[in-house]
This record gives structure tokens, sequence and C-alpha cells, in this order.
């Protein structure tokens, strides 16, 4: 009798294995599917032997076409490459939700907050009022440029200070201190001192290194959040996001009887307060857009800038051809945003900059919010999207001669710095970067400025490599720079 029993849980045992291994109908091609794991071997096996996440499901592009199917624990995912394929696919509603699991409502208290993760009217209404506040309230005003000129120069004088003691430095610290201070000031209307800079540093530093942009583990497989939540980063990452909310409840609480001023937390709790604040809007809402602002926006300025440095170092001729063409345009005047269009090349290479940083990574996912088709294939509804960087910005196929070479002249054109239609680090449409503008005309004021101050060089005897860091947002390993004068 038992025997029997044992039997017949074998094959009921084996048949559910079988069925968790077959794929829906007209599901995009990809690796097979293991029971429980589905492809999370075969992708953790690939991005091992390739290096990056974006460089495995680049192979897997390259095996099963632009658009691939898979599935890591119980979850569907579609891995999309190549410009044709992700083109079509930014322009498609249904296709531009934000996955709705663990890993997006943890973050925020349990739901869904911000805009970076959340969908539907209600991001809509909320990315509106960032945009217009950033916009046309801040960015284009003459105090958020001035401000940002401010931050450079500080940068020049600290590293002045610290080359007159070594002119081995790591360029890197300065950025981060200095961009964090300019975002403190964009979010609360104050700069913040210097013991507070250094705990929200610290704090976002260690988000940085523990949060990877494609998701966490126990997002994939949230029964883990239960069994070993410790060792499948659950803890961690509740706590770094706490941590971060915490510090800006703190800051709103300060803020809230305060004078006004032109940060961002005044003019949101002014529409909180008003009679046409509508249902969207809630001090908890407020907390998360902070939280996405330091997280998405301060790290990704910090990475670009550090690439953009490594490169100069690695480039010597393409840092003393931006440096001629400073010295003739500005005669020795601080650079500004209006001198922009007169430094072509400075901005090619922040546009190259930027292409290297985001090509190492992948869009922020995305989700099917309805069943639908996409390049001839069926999407179910709430399957997560995962766009390549890569197939855009670093493929001969998208356009890029060369693409692993740094080269700020692919983006002149007649004497001018001219934008590929396929140039997109900031996303397109509706999920296009709210801090697009901020983030190119701060980049471009360090890089002009600094370079118009020093000369950057390998440190003698310790080459320098490119080598990612697969982080929230790519990095590339430690490095320091000699510095001198010029």
């Amino acid at each position: 009798m038992w025997s029997i029993i044992i039997i017949l849980l074998i094959i009921v045992l084996v048949l559910l294995a079988y069925l968790d291994t077959r794929k829906p109908r007209h599901f995009p091609p990809g690796p097979v599917w293991l029971p429980i794991l589905g492809c999370a071997w075969e992708l953790r096996r690939l991005h091992k032997e390739k290096g990056s996440l974006p460089e495995a499901t680049q192979a897997l592009a390259t095996k099963y076409g632009p658009v691939v199917g898979a599935r890591v624990g119980r979850e569907r995912v579609v891995f999309v490459y190549g410009w044709k394929a992700i083109d079509e696919l930014l322009s498609r509603d249904e296709l531009n939700g934000r996955p709705d699991n663990v890993a997006t409502t943890s973050r925020t208290g349990g739901k869904r907050r911000g805009v970076l993760f959340t969908d539907s009217e209600c991001l809509q209404e909320q990315k509106r009022f960032v945009f217009r506040h950033f916009n046309e309230a801040t960015f284009r005003k003459v105090v958020m440029r001035e401000m940002i000129k401010e931050k450079v120069g500080s940068i020049i004088d600290d590293v002045t200070r610290a080359i007159e003691k070594d002119p081995v430095v790591d360029m890197y610290c300065f950025f981060r201190i200095h961009v964090l201070s300019a975002f403190c000031l964009l979010i609360t209307g104050q700069t913040g001192n210097q013991q507070e800079l250094s705990e929200l540093e610290a704090i976002v530093a260690d988000f940085a290194r523990n949060v990877p942009l494609a998701g966490p583990v126990f997002g994939m497989f949230p029964f883990l959040r239960h069994i070993c939540p410790e060792y499948c980063g659950y803890n961690v990452y509740v706590g770094i996001h706490e941590k971060i909310l915490t510090f800006f409840h703190k800051k709103v609480e300060l803020l809230r009887d305060a004078a006004p001023n032109r940060g961002f937390i005044h003019a949101y709790l002014d529409k909180l307060n008003s009679a046409q604040s509508g249902g969207s809007f809630s001090q908890e809402q407020l907390l998360a857009i902070c939280l996405d602002l330091v997280t998405a926006g301060y790290d990704s300025i910090c990475s670009t800038l550090k690439f953009t440095f490594l490169y100069l170092i690695l480039n010597p001729d393409i840092q003393k051809k931006a440096q001629e063409e400073i010295d003739t345009v500005l005669q020795g005047r601080p650079p500004t945003i209006e001198e922009k269009p007169h430094l072509p090349y400075v901005e090619g290479i922040v546009l190259e900059s930027l292409r290297m940083f985001t090509g190492r990574s992948h869009f922020v996912p995305r989700r099917a919010t309805k069943d639908t088709q996409f390049n001839g294939y069926f999407i179910r509804k709430n399957t997560t999207l995962l766009l390549n960087h890569r197939g855009t910005l670093m493929d001969e196929a998208a356009g890029w001669q060369n693409p692993d070479d740094f080269d700020p002249g692919r983006f002149l054109r007649d004497g001018r710095a001219k934008i590929p239609n396929n140039f997109s680090p900031f996303g397109l449409g509706k999920r296009r970067c709210v801090g697009e503008v901020f983030a190119r005309e701060s980049i471009f004021l360090v890089v002009a400025g600094l370079l118009q101050a020093f000369k950057f060089e390998t440190v003698p005897g310790n080459p320098t490599t490119v080598e990612t860091v697969e982080n929230f947002a790519p990095s590339c390993q430690t490095y320091k720079t000699y510095v001198t004068l010029r």
C-alpha cells in the first residue's frame, strides 16, 4: 500500500516538475526552464562568464534574437536588445509599467510610491509636478546654475589644497561630497552641514554597493525573505531604504514651519496643503520621491564623472584637445552653461562619458500592464522587461563605430555637438528621466571647470584600466589620478 502511494507521489512530482519547465505558447525563445529555478542558473553562469549582466543578456540576444524569453524563479522575464526593438517597446504604454513585487514595495513601507517604481495616473501626476518644479522653477533659473558653478569652484579649491600635500588623489571622493551637496540644495533648499552630508553619503554608498539594478534576489524568489532574510539581502535592502527615508523625514519636519525656499520639499508641501493637491499627493509620496532622486540621480552623476576622468587620463590627447578649446574660447573666464554651444568638444566628452557609463547597464525594469503582442510574440500581463543599453549605445549595429573606444568626436558635426536619435541614456517617452537637464549641466560644468584648472595623468607605476563594477549604477574600479595645476 505504502509503495503504491510513494510511486504515485513520485509520478505527481515528476509531472509537476515537467509542467514547471513548459513555456507559454508564443512566448519569446530563450534558455531552457528548470523546475523552480527557471533560467536562474543559466543566467548566473553567463553573468560569471561574460563579466556583467548586460554582456550576459547580449550573449542571449546573439543566440536567440532581439527578444529573449526567460523565467527567474516564478517571474517571467523578457530581455530586449537592439535599438529597433527597444525603440518600439518604449513607444508602447502597455509595456512601460514598473515591476510590482516585494522589491518595489518593501523599499517604501509596503506600497509602491515615488516616481521610479510606480505607474498609472498617479505616476503621471507626480512626475508632471516634479518635472515642472525642476525644469521651470529651478533648473532654468540663474540661481541653480550659479549653485552648480559654486560647487565646481568648491571642488577646484579642495583639489588644489589636496595636491599641495600630495598630487596623487582620488577624484571620486571630491565628486561625491559636492554633488551630494548640490542634490541636498535641490531637494531641501539647503546645502546641509558636513555631518549631514557625510551621513547621507555613507548611506547612499551602502545602497549602491548592495542593490543591483536588475533587482535583489528576493524579488525573484520572494520566499527567501522569510527563510533567510539576512543572506538574501532583504534585511539590508529594507534597512538602507528606511535610513534614507528617515533622513528626509527629519528634513521635512524641520522645513515644515521654516521660511519658504526654492527646494523641492517646500514646493511639495505647498502643493500638499493647497485645495488642489489631489489624491496622489501625500507626505509618504514626498519622502519616496526624495528617495528616488538621491538613489537614481546622485550616484549616476558621480559614477559618470568617475568614468569621464578615467577615460581622460587614459587618453591624454583627448584631454589636451579639450583644454585647447577651453583656453581659446574662455580666455581664462570660468565656464558657464551659456558657453556650452561654443565648447562642442567638451560637450562631446560629456555625451561620450554618458554613453560609456549607461551602455554598461540596463534600463530600469519595465512591466507589461496587460496581455499584448510584441515583436511577434505573446507577452503576458505582469511580465518583467529588461532593456539592454548596450544594444543602443555600445553596438555597431546601432550605428556606433568602434563602440568600445572613447571618442568625443563621434558627436561632432560641422563644428557643433549633435546628438543621434538613438542616444537614450536618460530614456525616452513618459519614462524619460526628470533630472536629465540637471545631470547634463552639472557634468558639463564639472568637466569644463576641472579641465581648465588641472592636468590629469595616470599615476606613475600604477597603470589604470577600465573594468566595470556592477552596482545599482555601473561603476569602475577605484583609481587615483596624478593631478597638477595648469
